[in-house]
């Protein structure tokens, strides 16, 4: 399965610092120390069922950010993607929003809409795609 996988913004300690604000009342805890894509199984461990989670080349550029719910968890997901050859070959670091278990759908796409906005990437990571952050105060602050 060939996927594009456009290159985003090197994720400095700034775009990473305001990114905790977007997960709003549903925030459980940061993960931000950066795990190699090799070791993500350390997260079986945590058994985080819902999350936005970041992912970053060797250059530490975004190359996804993306969202784990209750139906996989965020092993679960990250296994899919592990899956796909053409990430598994850009794939160097991951970095974790947990947000508590029962965390509403619609408040996890805003936040991850949020975070999409707060670094800015909607246009520079064309043609993927975030859900809309409009309501975010409404559904999550």
């Amino acid at each position: 399965m060939t996927t594009l996988l456009p290159a985003g913004p090197v994720l400095t300690r700034p775009r990473l610092g305001a990114l905790p604000r977007a997960g709003g009342r549903y925030l459980e805890r940061v993960w931000f120390q950066p795990v190699p894509w090799a070791q993500r199984w350390q997260y079986e461990e945590l058994d985080i069922a819902t999350a936005i989670y970041l992912i970053t080349d060797a250059d530490h550029r975004l190359r996804w950010l993306g969202q784990a719910n209750r139906a996989d968890g965020l092993t679960g997901r990250l296994a899919r993607h592990h899956a796909d050859l053409d990430r598994r070959a850009v794939f160097t670091k991951i970095r974790v929003l947990q947000l508590i278990h029962d965390t509403p759908d619609d408040a996890v796409n805003v936040i991850e809409g949020r975070c999409a906005d707060i670094l800015g990437i909607r246009e520079s990571m064309r043609p993927r795609r975030w859900p809309f952050a409009h309501n975010w105060h409404a559904l999550a602050a």
